[in-house]
């Protein structure tokens, strides 16, 4: 039996490539103050939610809600300065320079900083740049450095640093839009 498709692709609503990832300090307002990560690729975002569920044994309908929401996104940096390392680690590392080197410190911060992260995706549709941005207002990084590292005889030497990332909701924005915002030109 043949397939039949209803509607055709539409280009312009394609997001094709990969994201600029950019961090700036946590603000309940504006962010400002934007840093691009470097180079590295964004695997996968999303915006999760858990569910929750009340039924008594004599009701018929439960009550429903949402317990928790996230915005999750997973990359891999290739490109990357200790600063920047500090920065996204949200305090769990430090770093000292003298005009010798660069260290990084870590193990023993109780807490971490929350900072803005913003992923920007530029593509040309009949001569123009169009884009999708997604900014969630407040994040923090998942784990501690991470590296993946790689025989210098691979056929793709590289070292890639996987960093993974949650934003949770902001309770000093608008209900219904405490958590991301994601902007595409028309």
């Amino acid at each position: 039996m043949p397939l039949y498709q209803n509607t055709s692709v539409d280009s312009t609503k394609l997001i094709i490539g990969n994201y600029k990832v950019e961090y700036a300090p946590y603000s309940a307002t504006t962010h400002t103050g934007w840093v691009n990560l470097g180079a590295g690729k964004v695997n996968s975002f999303g915006h999760t939610i858990t569910e929750y569920d009340v039924q008594a044994g004599n009701a018929p309908d439960p009550i429903e809600g949402i317990s928790e929401e996230t915005f999750n996104v997973d990359m891999e940096m290739i490109e990357y300065t200790p600063t920047t390392l500090s920065l996204i680690q949200g305090g769990a590392i430090t770093v000292t320079q003298s005009t010798a080197s660069t260290v990084i410190h870590g193990g023993g911060n109780a807490q971490k900083t929350a900072y803005a992260l913003r992923l920007t995706n530029r593509r040309m549709i009949s001569g123009a740049t169009v884009q999708t941005v997604i900014l969630v207002f407040k994040v923090t990084a998942n784990t501690g450095l991470q590296f993946t590292v790689k025989s210098d005889n691979d056929a793709d030497p590289i070292n890639v640093m996987p960093v993974t990332f949650t934003g949770k909701i902001d309770g000093a924005r608008t209900v219904g839009s405490q958590l991301y915002t994601i902007t595409r030109d028309k």
